[in-house]
């Protein structure tokens, strides 16, 4: 087995074992699919280190994107020490995160021996898949009162309101510039690629959902945020129907996502979400 960074010539390997191991490895597979490897300077493009066979099949993956995230897949096996040694030697990239199967991302952690490290997040969050044929539409949803928009039509000054306390009440963001700065960024990636929804009620602007990586033939959920003065009216419950509504009628047949939160699991749950597993986000603290 070699261990080393991936090129171009191996980008037909990646993608065949990314795709068998599908649900895990949405965010790997869409920047590639949108991205490609090695763009520098741009965020969700990928610097790729890989367990390869003699016959050039891949059998696990770490991956560094430009914003620092880590992620990894290694289809459930052990995280090999080969592929952290030569991740170590070549990645040249301050960490920010880590992200991937529970078990697998503690392991990287664990391996680059950041077990110590401050975390504003560390979460193993329950990962939810729902093959849409069997998506549980809110009887009222279709209902003239509940209106999906893009996101385009909010105004702006709103949407950063909201995915900024998304950022710090999700995802542990520390309230700095440097989260404004990122929120901002985020939007424009959201508007640009038109994957970002709002519901409106009454004529207001009630709850936020999006896609955080796309294929084809599947989408992962997020952000989902509803404004605390809004919750529990199953607005968010509705949006995220209609926005699964919407893709599947475009061909897409599956759907994933992850929450370590039991109010939005069980909301999840209601339109037909299946727990399958456990997914880290562990976010490090950026001095």
């Amino acid at each position: 087995m070699q261990y080393r960074k991936l090129l171009d010539d191996d980008l037909h390997a990646l993608d065949v074992f990314l795709a068998a191991h599908a649900d895990t490895s949405m965010s790997l597979r869409s920047n590639l699919r949108k991205i490609g490897m090695g763009r520098r300077h741009h965020p969700l493009s990928g610097c790729y280190f890989g367990a390869v066979s003699d016959d050039g099949a891949i059998h696990g993956v770490l991956a560094i994107f430009g914003n620092g995230n880590v992620f990894v897949q290694t289809g459930g096996a052990p995280v090999p020490r080969g592929l952290i040694d030569v991740f170590c030697l070549e990645n040249t990239q301050p960490l920010a995160g880590f992200f991937g199967p529970a078990d697998q991302a503690q392991n990287v952690i664990d391996m680059l021996g950041m077990g110590d490290a401050v975390f504003t997040i560390n979460a193993c969050d329950a990962f939810y898949r729902l093959d849409l044929a069997n998506l549980i539409v809110p009887q009222n949803a279709r209902s003239d009162s509940f209106q999906m928009v893009d996101a385009e039509r909010i105004d702006r000054n709103t949407l950063l309101r909201w995915l900024r306390a998304y950022e710090i009440e999700a995802l542990g963001g520390q309230d700095t510039p440097a989260l404004d700065s990122r929120v901002a960024g985020r939007l424009v990636h959201a508007l640009n690629d038109r994957n970002m929804w709002a519901l409106i009620v009454d004529g207001v602007a009630v709850s936020l959902s999006g896609f955080n990586a796309e294929l084809p033939d599947m989408v992962q959920v997020g952000p989902v945020w509803t404004p605390t003065e809004h919750r529990s009216n199953g607005y968010a419950r509705i949006l995220v129907a209609k926005t699964l509504l919407a893709a599947r009628a475009r061909g897409v047949s599956h759907a994933v996502l992850s929450t370590d939160s039991p109010a939005a699991a069980r909301a999840y749950e209601a339109i037909g979400f299946t727990e399958i597993g456990r997914y880290r986000l562990a976010i490090l603290v950026v001095s």
